[in-house]
């Protein structure tokens, strides 16, 4: 931070030592993107920054996070002005210049390091002038300079940051006693097929699976189902986040996987005496379900965790579905390229399933590689947008229905749960039966 001994701009050949443009970057990236707070952590503390504004607004965001709070400009606005510093410090005008500053896809490591280096510039010029000051003082023993001049060299050198690391043998009595209790629990939350947990092992906390397929595949229908189950059947906790059709049409489709009564009847209101029996046997069930949607589109990743924290915090949370992950924005509204915003976008989902301890199930989309191959098969690299998705998910199953790409196949009325990626388990598929009248997938065993 700034001293009584003043450091220099760069003058002709001399290396800067501080670069105050650099720390608005960073404060902005800050204020931009909630990952950013946890990314930094380990890069630089508040005393790296020349302007003392900078350190204190970095010392402010990075404290927010900690907390669990929002660190947004508004939010880090208001809780200065609460403490009578917003003025102090620039204002919302300077939070929003700061924010203004931040370049498309921004590398926050390289901003970071530019002000450590900085830092560590003014640690040696400071060393420097006292060394100085030291080596011309009459009080001073010449003999003692050389002890000096070592002890300040040490003290300069760039700080050693604690990283929190667990030796194996204090894992040991912690790990026997979780692998005792996994036997006598579920290992995980079932999706309701049964082959697909045994792949899995359920949907398990901490995890981001992404159920990915081509339009019209089944994506929706896989985490729909799903989500049904686990809120009707199994009663636990379920935030679900549908941008691609409204709460109205979820429930047409939970309904007609409910009842048997087949989605275009639901759709177009042609229930007959028969179905709104069956209707009415399956309402009791639903209407206690702890199944909770929003279809307020567009939401960014922090405001999917702002609604499941909040979630936690009342009725409680056992797992989230976002469907999907491509209608998703990115934390800056800068990044607008494709492969930016899920570079953006997924290691935040991921990241979110880990600070609130449940199973994160994404959909995502395909591109149409898997249309151009004889077999029509999907693999891993038609990830649409980025392979962060690949990078990030603990799980990736690739959906695949042979007969939409031919009506006539064999194999007509299966769908094919292809686990391309699985971090704690094998890869392989599962073959369900593709009810999609009733928009659902069932085990081949029930039929």
């Amino acid at each position: 931070m700034h001293t009584d001994i003043e450091p220099t701009q760069q003058r002709g050949n001399r290396a800067p030592s501080y670069d105050t443009a650099a720390e608005q970057v960073v404060i902005g990236i800050l204020l931009s993107d909630p990952n950013a707070p946890r990314a930094v952590e380990p890069l630089l503390t508040d005393e790296d920054f020349y302007s003392p504004k900078n350190a204190e607004l970095f010392d402010t965001i990075m404290r927010a996070a900690s907390d669990g709070t929002p660190t947004e400009p508004i939010a880090i606005g208001a809780a200065l002005a609460d403490r009578g510093d917003l003025d102090r410090l620039g204002g919302a005008l300077y939070l929003n210049e700061c924010v203004a500053t931040v370049p498309l896809a921004a590398q926050l490591g390289w901003y970071a390091n530019r002000i450590t280096e900085c830092a560590q510039r003014r640690a040696y010029e400071r060393t420097g002038v006292q060394l100085v000051n030291a080596a011309t003082s009459p009080s001073r023993d010449v003999n003692d300079l050389a002890a000096l001049a070592h002890t300040l060299l040490e003290k300069a050198q760039p700080r050693r940051r604690q990283l929190q690391m667990t030796d194996l043998g204090s894992l040991i009595n912690p790990g026997l006693d979780e692998i005792e209790a996994r036997g006598k629990r579920p290992p995980g939350i079932s999706t309701g097929y049964h082959d697909v947990d045994r792949m899995l092992g359920g949907l398990r906390p901490k995890q981001l699976i992404t159920v990915a397929g081509a339009t019209s595949m089944g994506k929706s229908v896989a985490l729909i189902d799903m989500a049904r189950y686990i809120a009707i059947k199994l009663r636990r906790n379920v935030a679900y986040f549908t941008f691609e059709m409204s709460n109205g049409e979820v429930f047409d489709r939970i309904l007609s996987a409910e009842t048997g009564v087949p989605h275009r009847l639901i759709r177009d209101g042609m229930l007959e005496e028969e179905e709104w029996s069956k209707v009415a046997s399956k309402i009791g069930p639903m209407s206690n379900a702890p199944l909770f949607l929003t279809d307020k589109a567009p939401m960014t990743v922090a405001n999917i965790k702002d609604h499941c924290k909040r979630q936690q915090d009342g009725p409680g949370l056992d797992v989230v579905f976002v469907d999907h992950m491509h209608l998703t924005l990115p934390s800056n509204p800068k990044i607008v390229d494709r492969t930016a915003i899920m570079a953006d976008v997924s290691p935040a989902l991921k990241l979110m399933g880990q600070e609130l301890d449940v199973p994160v199930v994404a959909a995502a989309q395909l591109n149409r590689g898997p249309s151009a191959r004889p077999d029509k098969l999907p693999e891993l690299t038609d990830l649409k947008g980025s392979s962060s998705i690949e990078q990030d998910s603990n799980v990736v199953i690739l959906i695949h229905r042979p007969d939409y790409y031919d009506q006539d196949s064999p194999r007509r009325g299966e769908v094919d749960f292809i686990f391309a990626k699985n971090r704690n388990g094998e890869k392989g598929v599962v073959t369900l039966a593709a009810q999609l009248h009733l928009s659902r997938f069932v085990d081949m065993a029930a039929l």
